[in-house]
């Protein structure tokens, strides 16, 4: 996206001397303008909800290291997702979730985009959303057992095992078959043999649909290959190889034993699956697959949620599903608008108002929050005066001369 440039250096930015101000006339909030939001209910319904309601509850509180409850019960979860105001940028592009947890307390949990796991915090309450919801206990740890016979007769179908290449042929082994059902939040990690170390296959969160993961083991027939067969239908299966140099390699005359009935997988202890008899250059070998359940922590540093801070001056009005093509929106990032905030700055209230330009509107994102104005100019011999209004309140103000100037510099095809 073509971007104006910065003019004059940060220096020429002067606030007139004396000037007292009402109030701010920059001032962040979400804008729902920019945002479609839903809930998902426990029963799979999605009701429309203002997405303050997901992306305020985790600033609201001390985010948590962990959730100290012998219980926990879903009520739902929330979505919000800003959608790019330009292509093809994908800079201002956002989306963020809040799953619901109560225990003896309520609890968010919330991720975006902008960071990898999930943040937590303890509510003071139900939000207004959730309060005649029912809740849905969940289980804390995930638990193992055996594939029950239905199960493995769809394993032992043809079409079972989706090949991501036309060459490989898999065959699974149908006893070493097991269903999984999901814990609170965290990872399955499988380990090979006695080095300790354990790779994630497979991920659980506080979803609404939590579905069981049922596990066995595959042979390439060609590549003489071991793979981890993982489905969550019961029906198709997709092949993960095991992080392993030597079966990578292949080997021979491979069987397989289970070692493990069933049970629940407490937090990083490791239990013995399988063990998996094979040869390698002509030796007979011997290794364990182990599986174990490692909790996934929560996020308790601060988050940037001023990541992306960026102004658009564009000619039409925004609409989240019609994003905006050069020269329709024009954007400005860095100093460019630090030096735009500070001209908007100089804007004191005004009853009077401009015509309109060839940029009739001015729209800055700062994190999850941005605020819009409406845009007026009015030709004088000497400059052009600048007027913007705030959309949400319809307080008007005039720039001063020299936060003008800076707007102009900045975009200076702004008026025709």
């Amino acid at each position: 996206m073509k971007k104006f440039g910065l003019g004059i250096g940060l220096s020429l930015i002067v606030l007139a001397a004396g000037c007292v101000r009402d109030q701010e006339v920059v001032r962040y909030d979400i804008v729902e303008a920019h945002w479609t939001a839903e809930h998902i209910t426990l029963d799979l319904e999605v009701q429309a909800i203002k997405a303050k309601d997901v992306l305020t509850y985790c600033e609201q509180g001390e985010l948590l290291n962990d959730i100290e409850e012998d219980h926990l019960s879903l009520l739902g979860v929330t979505f919000a997702s800003r959608m790019p105001f330009t292509e093809p940028d994908t800079e201002t592009y956002a989306f963020n979730e809040a799953s619901f947890v109560e225990g003896d307390a309520v609890y968010a949990l919330c991720k975006s985009d902008h960071v990898e796991g999930y943040r937590a915090v303890k509510l003071e309450e139900r939000p207004e959303f959730l309060k005649d919801e029912t809740a849905r206990e969940i289980s804390l740890l995930p638990s193992v057992v055996s594939g029950t016979e239905e199960i493995r007769e769809r394993l032992s179908r043809e079409e079972a095992i989706h090949s991501y290449r036309q060459d490989l042929t898999i065959r699974p082994f149908m006893n070493s078959l097991y269903t999984i059902s999901p814990g609170f939040n965290g990872s399955i990690e499988f380990g090979i043999g006695d080095d300790g170390v354990f790779t994630p296959y497979l991920d659980f969160a506080p979803y609404v649909v939590r579905e069981d993961t049922h596990v066995a083991l595959g042979y390439g027939t060609k590549t003489k290959t071991p793979y981890m067969l993982m489905s969550s239908d019961g029906i198709h299966y997709g092949q993960h190889s095991l992080n392993d140099g030597e079966l990578l390699d292949g080997v021979d005359n491979l069987s397989v034993r289970t070692l493990l009935e069933g049970g629940t997988l407490e937090p990083l202890e490791p239990f013995p699956l399988y063990e998996l008899t094979y040869e390698s250059n002509g030796q007979k070998m011997t290794k364990t697959i182990s599986i174990r359940f490692k909790p996934n922590p929560f996020i308790t540093e601060p988050t940037d949620t001023d990541a992306v801070s960026i102004g658009y001056v564009h000619k039409y009005p925004y609409h989240p599903s019609v994003p905006f093509y050069y020269p329709d929106a024009v954007s400005i990032e860095g100093q460019g608008y630090e030096r735009l905030t500070e001209a908007l700055e100089t804007g004191t209230p005004s009853t009077k108002n401009g015509e309109a330009g060839e940029y009739m509107y001015l729209t800055l994102l700062k994190g999850n929050r941005g605020q819009q104005f409406e845009l007026s100019y009015h030709k004088r011999s000497q400059k052009v005066d600048v007027f913007v209004k705030d959309m949400n309140t319809d307080e008007q103000f005039k720039l001063s001369s020299e936060g003008a100037k800076i707007f102009h510099e900045l975009f200076p095809g702004a008026v025709e």
